[in-house]
């Protein structure tokens, strides 16, 4: 099989997400956020910081019952990713990290809560500096559901409530991982192989989509957010070019 040609649309992808990090080498990085058009709407994400609030974030304060539940969960959506389920593999993930909140039975040390209250807060900085940039109706919703959640959090705090605070975090936390980039990615994925798929006898550049919209998952399954990204984003644009042809 004949490799790829870097399109110049595949050069712009690139430099889309690489624009604002800190550094795009090698590794798999991702900026703090990003948008891009595709598919005829704009996709945007926004990058979770480290120490938003999530499984290892309380599990240690949960009773040994729960604590097993939700490593049981955990195990579900790590095969289910390996599966390509993936999902099935974050709605898992989401319920692992909400189940740990909600077992809290033993109010964590200060520092950590204060810390989850920090990374949301760093999350609505990012989601703010996105929205500087352009219009985006769904995350302005979201950056208001967290920012909202958070509020209630610190008030809690305030009286002393502190797992009320952690499952107001839960929320914040919830709400946020709807624009993580897996999040983002696989509902670009759904959209592409939705419409690549319309094609029922697809040519050489449809094959082309579809090859890689299945190499997209792949990525997405061992964690490389960034190539799966740059595979869907592809995928779609060739798919656009196709439909744009056909159109006239």
């Amino acid at each position: 099989m004949r490799p790829f040609r870097r399109s110049a649309a595949l050069i712009a992808v690139s430099a889309a997400l690489c624009a604002g990090a800190a550094a795009c080498g090698d590794a798999p990085t991702l900026p703090t956020s990003f948008a891009q058009q595709a598919g005829g709407r704009t996709w945007v994400a926004v990058t979770p910081p480290a120490g938003m609030p999530g499984v290892r974030t309380w599990m240690a304060y949960a009773p040994r019952e729960a604590a097993t539940r939700v490593r049981s969960l955990e195990q579900q959506a790590a095969r289910a990713r390996r599966a390509g389920m993936l999902e099935t593999a974050l709605e898992m993930d989401g319920q692992a990290a909400r189940l740990a909140a909600t077992s809290v039975s033993a109010d964590p040390p200060a520092p950590r809560v204060y810390g989850a209250v920090s990374a949301v807060r760093e999350w609505e900085t990012r989601a703010g500096e996105r929205l500087r940039a352009g219009r985006y109706p769904d995350l302005e919703r979201a950056l208001a559901a967290v920012a909202a959640a958070r509020a209630e959090a610190e008030a809690a705090l305030a009286r002393g409530e502190t797992r009320a605070a952690v499952l107001r975090l839960a929320d914040a936390a919830g709400a946020a991982r709807e624009f993580a980039p897996e999040a983002v990615a696989l509902r670009l994925i759904a959209d592409a192989e939705r419409r690549a798929g319309a094609d029922p006898e697809p040519g050489p550049e449809m094959r082309r989509a579809r090859l890689l919209l299945r190499l997209s998952r792949e990525a997405l399954a061992t964690g490389d957010q960034t190539r799966a990204m740059k595979r869907a984003w592809y995928a779609l644009q060739i798919v656009d070019g196709r439909d744009g042809s056909a159109s006239r």
